[in-house]
């Protein structure tokens, strides 16, 4: 009875450790929390801009325009699911990828890990992921091309730029203040008051200052006539001094006449004939001076000759 017990409760226990075996062989891989597959499914059709603004709202970032680790971390995730895409990833494995930046980038923020160990649990990842038979005798969701592509990619992304991403989580920045705002009191134009006598003439704020005031139709009509009388004094005025002008002109005529009148021919021909004498003159001594000078230039040329030939 005792040793009938005893076999049944070795083979209870020994259905518990295959069952716990079995789980453990079908314990399904890793995948991204924020999306499904379906979900991502749809993101590798987007562009590289339209998987920014989506991510933008999967992550909850609303201030990556000004927040450096908001923009860091969006790029960081944008940039993994692209490389992944230009893998030419499945869903499925885009979201294990994505999963695995998800886990690398929390082991950083959150539970501070040193590099060593978090490169550690990472190839660990991978490596179980390799190990893991599939339930329904599948190849491994990567062969070893893909996982050393993997490796490479977090540790040229992430790996090589970890003392920056600590401090990106364990520094604060201060808030630098972008704005800022000022109230101007402004007096309303309708509630000014006439400025003081020893302040400003009377005259001259009448003349600048003061509002228009309405005109009646009498004062309208009485700055039309004397418009008009002005208008008629200006052509009456410009009549005489045209007539003036006239006159002084027929004047100046009548005096060339009566000086014109004053001299003779016989005068006016003595005249050019003493202006004519004295040009030719100035002509003539201005021609027999060039002559001479000439000449003597001729005879200094000719001795020069002479005394070359003697010698």
């Amino acid at each position: 009875m005792a040793a009938r017990d005893r076999r049944k409760s070795a083979e209870s226990k020994k259905k518990e450790v295959e069952e716990v075996i079995d789980q453990e062989n079908e314990e399904p891989t890793i995948q991204w929390a924020l999306q499904t597959l379906e979900q991502i499914s749809l993101l590798r059709e987007l562009t590289v801009d339209e998987v920014q603004l989506k991510f933008e709202d999967v992550l909850q970032f609303k201030n990556q325009q000004t927040c450096l680790k908001e923009a860091a971390l969006l790029d960081y995730f944008v940039s993994g699911f692209w490389w992944a895409k230009e893998m030419n990833f499945s869903s499925e494995q885009t979201s294990f990828v994505m999963a695995l930046l998800q886990s690398s980038i929390d082991n950083i923020s959150e539970k501070q890990m040193s590099f060593v160990d978090n490169f550690t649990e990472f190839g660990k990842t991978l490596i179980d992921l390799r190990k893991t038979p599939s339930a329904d005798g599948n190849p491994p969701l990567f062969d070893v091309e893909q996982a050393k592509s993997i490796t490479n990619d977090f540790t040229s992304s992430l790996f090589q730029h970890y003392r920056m991403y600590e401090f990106l989580f364990s520094q604060s920045r201060d808030k630098k203040l972008l704005g800022m705002e000022r109230h101007i009191e402004v007096i309303d134009a309708a509630k000014l008051f006439a400025p003081l006598e020893e302040g400003m003439p009377v005259d001259v704020f009448q003349h600048y200052l003061a509002p228009a005031q309405p005109e009646s139709p009498e004062e309208a009509a009485k700055e039309r006539r004397g418009e008009e009388e002005e208008e008629e004094e200006e052509k009456v005025g410009g009549t005489d001094e045209r007539s003036e002008r006239e006159g002084e002109r027929g004047d100046t005529l009548e005096e060339e006449e009566e000086e014109e009148e004053k001299y003779s021919v016989e005068e006016v021909r003595e005249v050019l004939r003493e202006m004519t004498k004295e040009m030719m003159g100035n002509l003539q001594a201005e021609f027999t001076e060039k002559l001479r000078i000439q000449e003597e230039s001729y005879t200094a040329r000719i001795e020069r000759l002479k005394s070359v030939s003697s010698n």
